[in-house]
């Protein structure tokens, strides 16, 4: 049952995510266009950098970095069969495991960094990079 659960919830995820696009995030940010400072705030939030440059206009950024571990499935699916010391020895040390490689998963980091160019306050355009720069 719980195995249903798990795998519906990761369907609807899949699902969601194949919905969110670069091209919507293109869409989403081209809206900004005009928009100032303090808009950019009220929709975003406190940016993580707000860059001044010598001749008054802005630079703001916003970072999303969101690190995922994507468990090995033979350490999810070993713990009903054998315990964490028979799995990990003779790699113990003081009953603290000690995992080798990448036995215990992946760590996958997501990112995405946008940047807002300003000038007398106001968006004039904007750029993004990274690999979870999305929109739904």
């Amino acid at each position: 049952m719980i195995e249903k659960i798990k795998i519906g919830i990761l369907s609807l995820c899949i699902i969601l995510n194949a919905c969110a696009t670069p091209q919507k995030y293109d869409q989403q940010l081209n809206q900004e266009i005009g928009k100032t400072a303090n808009q950019l705030m009220n929709k975003y939030g406190q940016p993580a950098k707000v860059k001044k440059l010598t001749n008054g206009d802005e630079i703001i950024s916003y970072i999303s970095i969101n690190n995922q571990v994507v468990q090995d499935p033979n350490y999810d699916f070993n713990n009903d069969f054998i315990t964490e010391d028979e799995m990990f020895y003779p790699f113990t040390y003081g009953g603290n495991e000690i995992p080798i490689g990448n036995y215990m998963g992946e760590v996958i980091t997501e990112y995405c960094k946008t940047d807002f160019y300003l000038k007398n306050n106001k968006v004039i355009s904007w750029q993004w990079k990274g690999n979870a720069c999305a929109a739904i």
